[in-house]
């Protein structure tokens, strides 16, 4: 793939998303990002990875296991819709990239619901 460009998978992740996401973070929130696809995950990490970085964030590129932790309790977790690796994930804004919302079963909602209900801020937030 030629860097900066993006195939029928969808586009980058929206900077403006991405710089929101990192501050969320960086402020100690937890947010966990849900994506079309798996290539889509990987984008959005590089994407909020570039403003986590300079903070001294942890970056975790394990495919299908992205992560990015902040000292105290901040962190960003990336996961696609098509797997079911938000379960127990608890977060406390839910961040669907763009195309997701339209494909979400019920059931797959429903779980991600699942993974605010301990936060009293809980969010979801739609691309």
């Amino acid at each position: 793939r030629v860097h900066g460009h993006h195939d029928a998978e969808g586009e980058p992740m929206n900077r403006y998303a991405a710089h929101g996401i990192h501050h969320d973070a960086l402020t100690g929130r937890r947010v966990l990002v849900i994506t079309r696809t798996q290539t889509d995950a990987r984008d959005a990490l590089e994407q909020i990875a570039m403003h986590a970085e300079p903070h001294g964030a942890h970056i975790r590129r394990a495919n299908g296991l992205e992560r990015i932790t902040y000292d105290g309790a901040g962190r960003v977790i990336i996961r696609s819709r098509r797997g079911h690796g938000h379960r127990g994930i608890t977060a406390d804004t839910i961040y669907l990239d763009e195309g997701v919302d339209p494909e979400l079963t019920i059931d797959q909602a429903a779980s991600l619901m699942a993974c605010l209900a301990t936060s009293p801020t809980g969010e979801l937030i739609r691309a």
